[in-house]
């Protein structure tokens, strides 16, 4: 099985990777597991041309949306952890969702049948707002969305140093594994 934890942030090392190291370490006895940031790869903002219903792929050209989209196909189980801002997720993550718009032409969803762990950290509010936005985004795309998490953190290292946090990842984490069993 390959688990691919996907942190969602602009924050290198802040809450959202260290939320998805953390699940990703507890179910590294399921098999290969992988960590990517968003932020990491070159997407850029979709434009609106429309394009993408006649290509059945972005018109935009020359940026990491494809092999982003690769590695999300390749896994069997996805840990998409995003934080709030302002009720919604941040650019980064919302450009490469807005992006998929071009993969929904295909006849056949581009994450059909893929299990989803959803995490989402915030300081208080706004978990509702975007965990609808992700899971209507994801199970529009096919994927199955097997459980869902907040996570209470505001500052870069919050969560690293909460260890109630942390123990109720890895508790979400186990839930996670039988539910894959």
């Amino acid at each position: 099985m390959k688990i691919l934890g996907v942190s969602g942030s602009p924050r290198k090392d802040g809450n959202s990777d260290v939320a998805a190291r953390t699940i990703l370490e507890t179910l590294r006895d399921l098999g290969e597991t992988e960590f990517i940031r968003i932020a990491d790869y070159d997407i850029g903002h979709c434009v609106g041309c429309g394009r993408c219903w006649e290509l059945q792929k972005c018109a935009i050209e020359h940026d990491d949306l494809q092999q982003l989209l690769n590695k999300w196909g390749e896994a069997d189980l996805l840990i998409v952890s995003v934080p709030v801002y302002w009720l919604s997720p941040p650019g980064v993550m919302k450009d490469f969702i807005d992006r998929t718009v071009s993969v929904g032409t295909h006849p056949v969803p581009p994450f059909k049948d893929k299990k989803v762990a959803l995490v989402t950290i915030a300081a208080e509010n706004g978990f509702e707002l975007l965990n609808e936005l992700l899971s209507r985004w994801l199970r529009r795309f096919g994927a199955q969305i097997i459980g869902d998490i907040k996570v209470y953190a505001w500052e870069k290292n919050d969560l690293a140093h909460d260890s109630s946090q942390i123990a109720k990842l890895k508790e979400f984490a186990s839930e996670t594994i039988a539910k894959m069993n």
